[in-house]
């Protein structure tokens, strides 16, 4: 693996990240995000339960840190395809994330990701990506942990 970005960098250059204000840190399963609770961020007030909008773009900012991790660089990848599944209501609670590279080619990654608040064997929302790498990953060396091709 190169050289690990500051991941709260990366959030902070991204302004809806800043907006949903998205915390990154690195443990040894890789990254971890939360996306914290706030009022602003619940779609539906009689549940009540988080906008699925702002679970979904949680998730996906997810995929790219995974990415950024990973790879190295500082450059974000740009969303192809992206499929999510709302498995359950996400409640006004911290909601953290996970992500995991299925596929890395030579300029297409495969990165599925999902969201958790109080179990992480319950997760209430999953997500697929197709990220285009950037030029600066594209045709890279093989990545740890990623199946490549």
């Amino acid at each position: 693996m190169t050289e690990v970005p500051d991941l709260n960098r990366l959030l902070a250059r991204s302004p809806f990240a800043s907006y949903l204000a998205i915390q990154a840190a690195v443990d040894d399963a890789g990254v971890l995000a939360t996306l914290p609770a706030r009022d602003s961020l619940v779609g539906n007030v009689l549940l009540p339960a988080l906008h699925g909008g702002a679970i979904a773009a949680f998730l996906e900012i997810t995929c790219l840190l995974q990415l950024a991790y990973e790879t190295g660089t500082t450059v974000p990848a740009r969303t192809l395809d992206f499929s999510v599944e709302y498995l359950r209501p996400g409640r006004p609670e911290a909601t953290f994330a996970r992500a995991r590279i299925r596929r890395l080619g030579r300029r297409v990654a495969t990165v599925h990701a999902e969201a958790w608040q109080r179990d992480v064997n319950a997760p209430v929302c999953l997500v697929q990506c197709h990220l285009r790498l950037p030029a600066d990953v594209a045709g890279a060396a093989t990545v740890t942990g990623a199946a490549t091709g």
